[in-house]
Formats: structure tokens, sequence, C-alpha cells
């Protein structure tokens, strides 16, 4: 039987890619790593000497590297070590993205930056919107990493399906096992905090109260942020995006 996920249809309707061919800021490192046979994904990493641990990040689909090439100080300021992972299509990545590639292609990501020194002991894992599905894919998988940062992530792939012009009326347990954050993220056991705008218009608030529910974490935090949608989450009043994520962090054994 053919998935939806699989579709054309669904993950032309998911993923906005775009090419970047300028190079990034001088001190940062570029990093190709090999996902399938002649497809390299691309990530970038910025160097941080006082860095307490590396923040792996998957941002949205709309989304590329470079975009946080002017933002990474801020995390940086936190005490993190950023490196942020585009999708196959992307910015210099080859191949054709797709949501079950990209979730795949996570665990290739991971394996390949942490086996190889570009990690540092301590990883928070973070994904933003349709990235969540890439952080909480390792975070469920993978114990050695120490935290999870969820930002504006989709919990049920229903209205996911929806929200690209399909319907579907349920979802297959494999589907499930791959797709739907809701039920992966029982597995997740890391410390956790999930951010999400009050005013999401896309993703409902609902998900990421449902996220936080359904989470093994132990210590997890839900930091619904006043005043912000989607899109706009750092624009949230008093700096409480980033002040949401100290809080958290400092909170950490």
């Amino acid at each position: 039987m053919n998935s939806v996920f699989d579709s054309r249809q669904f993950n032309e309707n998911l993923f906005f890619p775009r090419q970047d061919p300028l190079p990034g800021p001088p001190d940062c490192e570029e990093i190709y790593v090999e996902v399938a046979e002649n497809v390299r994904v691309h990530c970038r990493k910025h160097p941080t000497p006082e860095a307490r641990f590396s923040l792996l990040f998957f941002h949205g689909n709309g989304e590329i590297v470079s975009d946080y090439d002017d933002i990474f100080q801020a995390f940086a300021n936190l005490g993190a070590e950023m490196t942020v992972c585009d999708y196959r299509g992307y910015g210099k990545s080859g191949g054709s993205p797709s949501l079950r590639n990209s979730l795949e292609d996570a665990g290739a990501i991971y394996k390949y930056l942490r086996d190889n020194g570009k990690l540092l002991s301590k990883v928070c894992v973070m994904g933003r919107s349709l990235g969540a599905a890439s952080a909480i894919e390792l975070c469920s998988k993978y114990r050695d990493i120490s935290s999870c940062v969820i930002e504006s992530g989709y919990a049920d792939p229903i209205p996911l399906v929806e929200r690209r012009g399909l319907r579907i009326d349920r979802t297959t347990p494999e589907e499930d096992a791959l797709f739907n954050n809701s039920m992966k993220i029982k597995d997740v056991t890391c410390p956790l905090l999930i951010m999400h705008g009050e005013d999401d218009f896309l993703i409902s608030s609902k998900e990421a109260e449902l996220n936080h529910l359904q989470a093994g974490s132990k210590l997890k935090t839900l930091a619904l942020l006043e005043g912000v949608g989607h899109n706009d989450m750092m624009m949230a009043e008093n700096g409480e995006y980033f002040a949401s994520m100290h809080r958290f962090l400092k909170s950490l054994p």
C-alpha cells in the first residue's frame, strides 16, 4: 500500500527548497554528510570556543542554513555551539526532499557529526516547525543526546496532511512509527522544552500541549508564548523566546 507521506503531491506542498550559491561567514565550518549514493546534505557549524554544549538545529520548511548566519550569536550567548542542518535539495545539498528522507537523514547526520568529533560531549537537538519532526526522531532513538527543544512542531500527522490540501481518515501503524510526533515523543526521555506561539494559526498550540502531555521526559517544560504565531516566535515580548530557553538550559544537570 502506498503512503500519502511518500506521494509527490504531499511532499511538493510540504517542502519549499531554494538554492544558496553564496559562501558562509568566514569562521564557519561547512560540513557535508553523505545520506545516499551521490547525495550529500549540507550543515554549517558556527565554532564557539566558550560553548558548553552543541546545538544541532533543524530548521523550518521554508528556510535554509544561511538564514541563521545572523542569528547564531544569540544562541551562542546561551552557551551553544550551533550547527544548522539543511534538507535534501535545500541550499548546497543534493537530492530532492521528502518527509521520510528528512527523518532518516537526521540519524545519518547526527551519527556523522558525533563520530567525527563535530559535536561537544553535551548535545541539545532543536527543531523548528517541520524540523521538530527530525529532532523528535533523533531524541526518541539516541540516548546520548542531552536535551531537546521543540519550537512550533506538529503532533498529529493527519492535520499535517490536511494542510497540504489532501485528506486521510487514519494512519497505519507503520506511518505512525515514523511520522506521528505525538506517539514518538513518548520515547523521548531527555530533558525537553516545547515552545509554541499562542497565536499560531498554522499549527495549533493544542498540538504543543499534546506533545508535552505525551512526552516521556521526566523534566519537561511547555512554554506558550503570548502575542506571537508560527513565524515570529523570536518577537515575543520581553525577550521571552530566549528567556524560555535560558531558564530551561539553566535547569539542566
